[in-house]
């Protein structure tokens, strides 16, 4: 059960048909206007909430929290009422608690559709497939942080067309994924994101210039992968230019006895 019920005043808990009920209302403090910040008592009515939270004991659980409309009588606001939100148990428009609806964001990023909602069902928390991926796509994406060594290298689309990977060498975490393989877009990215020390990339000219254009300070280098190939395609050069030299360097067979 969330932890925040503290803070409001719990008149009521009882089980009915497997789903344990709570009964709460917010308790007579100041609350501030979401939009000038002033703080209001004024009441305007009061209306119940059902909130979901998370199983205890087996068993779902529904709040039943009485809340307050407030007035708003700063004259410089346009809001004339607004209702008020229990920090960690409310926000507007969800039906949810703080605490399930991360658990249901968390099952979505780590088993997406079927299998998050396989999880939920163990949890207590009848979701279907389709619910969990919706709150999957809803999750805003993390800012990306400029990494210290970066990783670019090409990818296949189709054909003769590729596109361009950016990666975090050290936490080997994508960053940007494009449609297009690009020096100009890419030293766009390396002036928006500066701070990278280290740049690991392929044989390709177009990153080079792309690199030196953004990054000019940055340390280029090349990944072991195109490292390994590049050193094999040398020394199988180097061989194919010698080959009429190695009959010369094997020695004369030994004559076999009679």
């Amino acid at each position: 059960m969330s932890p925040h019920l503290g803070a409001v005043r719990v008149e009521r808990v009882w089980v009915d048909g497997g789903v344990v009920r709570v009964a709460a209302c917010t308790r007579e403090s100041t609350v501030v206007c979401p939009d000038c910040g002033r703080g209001s008592v004024r009441l305007h009515s009061r209306y119940c909430r059902t909130l979901a939270d998370v199983a205890v004991g087996g068993r779902p659980v529904l709040i039943e929290l009485s809340v307050r409309r407030l007035f708003c009588d700063s004259p410089d606001c346009g809001r004339r009422t607004f209702a008020e939100q229990v920090e960690g148990l409310t926000r507007s428009y969800r039906r949810r608690s703080p605490l399930l609806q991360h658990l249901v964001e968390m099952a979505g990023v780590l088993l997406a559709g079927r299998g998050g909602a396989r999880l939920l069902q163990i949890l207590k928390v009848p979701l279907s497939r389709t619910s969990a991926l919706f709150h999957l796509m809803r999750l805003s994406l993390p800012q990306a942080a400029t990494p210290r060594v970066l990783g670019v290298d090409d990818f296949a689309l189709y054909a003769d067309v590729y596109g361009t990977l950016l990666v975090d060498a050290e936490t080997r975490l994508p960053i940007e994924l494009w449609e297009v393989r690009d020096a100009e877009q890419l030293a766009a990215w390396l002036r928006t994101y500066s701070g990278v020390e280290v740049v690991c990339r392929d044989g390709s000219l177009v990153y080079r210039q792309g690199i030196t254009d953004g990054a000019p300070e940055a340390v280029q280098v090349s990944d072991r992968l195109h490292l390994w190939q590049g050193l094999s395609k040398r020394v199988g050069d180097i061989a194919a230019a010698h080959r009429g030299c190695l009959p010369a360097a094997v020695p004369e067979p030994e004559a076999a006895p009679s």
